[in-house]
């Protein structure tokens, strides 16, 4: 994860989160968060070293109680996987030295 975006929420200050392609990971720093997740049934309550996922496509409400400072990860971007070598002219029979 990379990037983090670090917000701070006063007593009963709430802020709605977009929803976005990429998932991102909510993680409480400090305090206790409510959160509620579109197209989920019940809501959360999270505690400073605690998180949760926010799947891709899905805005989110949180609210402190009473405060709360949080990061809001980003995934790291994907790295492209290396292209396989061939081994063939890596190995030498046994027996011969290059």
């Amino acid at each position: 994860m990379s990037d983090p975006f670090t917000t701070r929420l006063e007593a009963s200050q709430a802020l709605t989160l977009r929803a976005v392609r990429a998932p991102r990971r909510l993680v409480v720093t400090s305090g206790r968060l409510w959160l509620t997740v579109s197209g989920q049934a019940g809501d959360h309550w999270l505690a400073a070293g605690e998180g949760l996922t926010l799947e891709a496509g899905h805005e989110a409400v949180v609210e402190a109680w009473p405060e709360a400072t949080f990061q809001l990860l980003q995934p790291a971007p994907a790295r492209r996987a290396a292209r396989p070598r061939p081994v063939i002219g890596w190995l030498l029979p046994l027996g011969q030295s290059a």
